[in-house]
């Protein structure tokens, strides 16, 4: 994909609540990826879920609020299917002006733990599955889904139904769509045990590569769920009485040989299998 080519296109970074923060930026502006010379606000990645400043953080005012440089990550640009045009996204990530990694980029603090695993010739293998509910959005207030073939408020929830599915066929078939172009590896849907309700994996694959492409699922989900009239929401509780929302996060630690570091060939698994369950407890407080 050549970024000339395109009159616009977006560059962002992940901020702390996993939201995007960038630039619409014109296509000349190609050139000007590989010199990170792309600037944004140091502060951008480090605001509240509503896009506030987030009082005393240290990693905004400390700055003076200065500028930092965005650069790509290697993904390359992406499409962004929920757009009307044609408007290519490169994810990027934030550095200071001396080139070190910004602390307030989730991204880098990700590279900094999976560096951790390399140093023992150890590497993570990762998926996601994420649930989200279909709502309509009427000003302040979040109302249950219409049935799109209806019109109707859908009444109750119906785990794992066919019929939920043909509903929102339309939805769905656009999702995977997104995400074949997008090159996002999704694998099963359902219809959960909420109203409006869905869960989709994707597979497993490099540590990295997976938060890249839950980032971009998330976005390609909330996009595309206004296209279709309705909104979509990952909140952990979008109704008090009803199920709420989980991302569920697996992952395999591999040797240099391609070995599951926690299988000794026992039923018990091995210390390390021991205290990572360890670990585990002693910070889930």
């Amino acid at each position: 994909m050549d970024l000339k080519d395109h009159q616009t296109f977006r560059v962002a970074a992940c901020d702390l609540n996993g939201r995007m923060r960038g630039k619409r930026v014109p296509g000349d502006y190609a050139d000007k990826l590989d010199t990170g010379v792309v600037r944004m606000p140091l502060s951008a990645l480090n605001v509240d879920i509503f896009g506030a400043d987030i009082d005393g953080s240290p990693l905004v005012f400390e700055s003076g609020d200065a500028d930092g440089l965005l650069r790509p990550t290697g993904r390359g640009p992406v499409p962004l299917p929920w757009l009307e045009r044609d408007q290519p996204l490169v994810p990027m990530s934030m550095y200071h002006e001396d080139g070190r990694p910004f602390d307030g980029d989730p991204r880098h603090a990700l590279v900094a733990v999976l560096d951790r695993y390399r140093a023992h010739g150890w590497h993570v293998v990762a998926a996601t599955e994420l649930e989200f509910t279909l709502v309509q959005d009427q000003g302040d207030t979040l109302s249950v889904v219409q049935d799109p073939h209806s019109g109707r408020p859908i009444e109750r929830p119906d785990v794992l139904s066919m019929t939920d599915m043909d509903a929102f066929d339309p939805f769905l078939t656009a999702l995977y769509d997104g995400c074949e172009a997008m090159g996002i590896p999704a694998q099963t849907a359902t219809s959960e045990s909420g109203i409006g309700q869905f869960e989709v994996t994707l597979n497993h694959q490099d540590a990295l590569r997976a938060a890249d492409d839950t980032w971009l699922f998330k976005a390609l989900v909330i996009g595309l769920a206004r296209n279709s009239g309705f909104s979509a929401t990952f909140m952990a509780k979008p109704f008090a009485e009803d199920a709420g929302n989980g991302m569920h996060i697996h992952f395999s630690v591999l040797d240099a040989a391609g070995g599951n570091v926690f299988d000794d060939g026992s039923d018990t698994g091995n210390d390390t299998l021991r205290q990572a369950i360890a670990g585990c407890l002693a910070g889930m407080a």
